[in-house]
């Protein structure tokens, strides 16, 4: 942990010259609760000394009284909750007197979310096997064990490793079952009969489209028909070549780093990876770690927190609420959760090894556009997704006016960014290697509403976005499934008639299979952004008139959108007329589009030989109210453009100078636009550049990402790794 004593003193300083000296005390495992709590470490004679609990430090400053703020050191060690901390407004500070809560200077104070489990004894082979009916866990379904900080796989078929596909080893689903829809489906294998028990059972799968990944209980298996049935419908049907793993098996407990709970003997069985002394063995009882409900002016900085069923930490209706400098890892859901309320921030903090996603913004008040202010900026958030794999993001962000910065976000199976509502703004954020299990999704997602209107990414950088899937979604011809990956990702994924965004001065490089697509939407712009080897950069389409139309509908009048503040605020929902399904009113101006291959065609695969590499594909657009012009386009060969017109049966592969007879691109130029390195993916600029000639503006790359400030709990980050460079991997698999 870093030094953060002129922080501490910078935040207490108004209540220090104002008032009266804030109250101070301190927690230790070496305190005791029935003294003062207000010396750092025990007296010589053992009489006074720290609290040796986080609550009784809490119900001390609530005695002592926050008019002038107050401050809570907790110092080295490892302090096992059960239950959460709950702070509330008998909590809170003022404005210029927050109350901190943070770990002593240099020393690292880990929060658990549960005890240790102790006493194993021998089961068989490898296997030991531990009573925990002591350890106060919940009564639900427990999916997580950590050992030594690490997550542990629970008893599964087939085991996770020996396999180079993403997600590891699968099995896939050998056929439908017609009558069922879907909570029944036909496997290769008759290992659930050797099953002395289904009690538990569950299958984590991927059932029909690769944008969605679920978790569900297992209700019987059919050995004569190789038919497992689920205990629910699914939304989506089952189809075959479609992956699915077994967990929670005790048969199946047959690796190193596998377990299973026998809840109803409250039994643990455990395959440690390591000898038990390396490590504690911990099963999560706690839901969170620290709960604040209507906290303000309040400060949580400096604890590694970990091992909960749901997120390390929740803020709702918090005011000037600031979780800081933490290391949160090894959670059930998202690593912290803020919950409406106004101007709360999440800064610094590396989140990683998450059930869910990283962090939750939500708040504001979309009737009215109210801004709720809240913050996500220079987290480091990778490795997430590690339970349930889709639309958990690094940064979900919803409501009104929230903002998301300066974050590394990266290595995970779906969804960088989720974004629902208006006017947030998503800026210099490094976004990689996310899209990794995932199709038809991307770095920056949002989708389905017409009426979440403007929002703005600017100054990001989005690289290295592939995506993995069905090349097809039945067999070939030599009866197998064939998975491959780049696949249906893309760098900002403007879903469903996403409308009113602004995508500004980021950098897009090896996205090879779309930089920008817009599904349907209106009213976007695509201005002064840098796109290397995206094909195409720009993907314009139309969508469907039926399955989400009504709901579309009901989200549109819903906002009352003929009135203030939207009738004002955003004009343009006046102007769709009789066809909002036109994708009208975009544009794509003032950009920088290179490549330096020409051997596929983009947008859903990365295969050699499968098409035409093109610029854009706009399929189709309107062309009466999009403007594309004042580009820079640069190409080992001269640029294509497939273009289709609304409503129109008129779409074929243009040649640069026919697309430019259409009136587009008239003064876009094709030239090199003198990238500073572009072999270490520098994309800056070199003074002189052409593209400044057509009114671009500089990126300012060197602000993108993470920066060393008070806040920042590590430092340096990683430094950048390549890895590949979106070449077609395919895997055959037979069912």
């Amino acid at each position: 942990m870093r030094h953060t004593a002129p922080l501490v003193l910078a935040l207490l300083a108004c209540a220090a010259a104002l008032a009266a000296e804030p109250p101070v005390f301190h927690v230790s495992p070496a305190g005791n609760d029935a003294w003062s709590g207000t010396l750092a470490e025990p007296n010589a004679d053992g009489t006074d000394g720290p609290f040796a609990g986080l609550v009784r430090a809490r119900d001390a400053l609530r005695a002592a009284g926050l008019e002038n703020g107050g401050m809570v050191y907790v110092h080295a060690g490892v302090y096992h909750l059960t239950e959460p901390l709950q702070l509330g407004p008998e909590d809170s500070g003022r404005v210029g007197r927050p109350v901190v809560w943070q770990s002593w200077p240099g020393e690292t104070v880990r929060l658990v979310g549960g005890k240790p489990v102790t006493g194993f004894t021998p089961h068989g082979g490898e296997i030991l096997k531990a009573d925990v009916s002591g350890l106060k866990l919940p009564k639900q379904t427990v999916r997580q064990l950590f050992f030594n900080s690490q997550r542990q796989i629970p008893a599964r078929w087939p085991n996770k490793g020996g396999d180079d596909m993403p997600g590891g080893q699968w099995a896939f689903v050998a056929a439908s079952v017609e009558d069922a829809r879907s909570s029944r489906f036909v496997v290769n294998t008759d290992r659930p009969a050797a099953w002395k028990s289904l009690e538990g059972a569950e299958v984590s799968i991927w059932p029909n489209y690769n944008w969605w990944q679920t978790i569900a209980p297992v209700k019987g298996f059919d050995a004569a028909a190789k038919t497992v049935e689920l205990a629910a419908e699914l939304p989506y049907t089952i189809e075959p070549g479609r992956r699915f793993f077994f967990q929670n098996i005790l048969e199946e407990l047959d690796t190193p780093g596998e377990w299973w709970l026998d809840e109803a003997a409250n039994t643990l069985y455990f395959w440690p990876p390591a000898p038990l002394g390396d490590g504690e063995v911990i099963l999560p009882a706690a839901e969170n770690l620290v709960r604040m409900e209507g906290a303000a002016h309040l400060a949580w900085m400096g604890f590694t927190m970990e091992a909960t069923l749901g997120d390390a930490v929740t803020v709702s209706n918090g005011d000037a609420v600031l979780v800081a400098r933490s290391v949160v890892r090894n959670t059930g859901a998202y690593g912290v959760s803020i919950l409406d309320g106004t101007g709360c921030r999440v800064a610094g903090c590396d989140i990683y090894a998450t059930g869910r996603g990283g962090v939750v913004l939500r708040g504001g008040d979309r009737k009215t556009l109210t801004p709720a202010g809240h913050m996500a900026e220079n987290n480091h958030i990778h490795h997430f997704g590690d339970i349930y794999q889709t639309y958990e993001t690094a940064v979900n962000i919803s409501g009104v006016g929230n903002r998301i910065a300066h974050n590394l976000i990266h290595d995970a199976p779906h969804i960088g960014i989720l974004l629902n509502g208006n006017d947030h703004i998503i800026e210099y954020n490094d976004i990689h290697h996310v899209c990794l299990e995932g199709s038809d999704n991307g770095a920056f997602y949002m989708g389905r509403d017409w009426t979440q209107r403007g929002n703005i990414l600017r100054f990001n950088k989005i690289h290295d976005i592939y995506g993995f899937g069905l090349a097809g979604l039945a067999a070939g011809e030599d009866g197998k499934f064939h998975y491959e990956s780049p696949h249906q990702a893309w760098g900002v994924y403007l879903d469903d008639c996403s409308s009113g965004t602004l995508i500004q001065a980021n950098i897009f490089y090896r996205v090879p299979l779309c930089g920008v697509m817009i599904g349907g939407g209106r009213d976007n712009t695509v201005d002064n952004n840098i796109f290397v080897d995206c094909v195409p950069a720009l993907h314009i389409d139309d969508r469907w008139d039926a399955y989400c139309w009504d709901l579309m509908q009901e989200r549109l009048e819903a906002m009352n959108y003929r009135e203030p503040p939207y009738s004002k605020r955003y004009p343009e929902l006046l102007k769709m007329g009789d066809d909002p399904r036109k994708p009208a009113n975009n544009a794509f101006t003032h950009n920088v589009v290179a490549y330096t291959r020409d051997d596929y065609r983009g947008l859903s695969t990365a295969k050699p030989g499968s098409g035409t590499a093109v610029a854009y594909n706009l399929s189709p657009f309107d062309p009466d109210s999009t403007e594309i012009n004042r580009n820079i386009l640069f190409h080992p060969a001269p640029p294509k453009v497939h273009a289709r017109s609304y409503k129109k049966d008129d779409g074929e592969t243009l040649e640069w100078a026919d697309w430019q007879k259409k009136g587009f691109d008239k003064d876009s130029l094709l030239v090199d636009p003198a990238f500073f390195k572009p072999e270490e993916d520098n994309y800056l600029l070199k003074d002189g550049s052409p593209v400044f000639k057509l009114g671009f503006k500089d990126i300012p790359d060197y602000r993108i990402g993470l920066h060393n400030d008070e806040f920042r709990v590590s430092w340096p980050p990683p430094a950048p790794e390549r890895r590949g460079d979106g070449a077609h991997r395919e895997w055959s698999v037979t069912p």
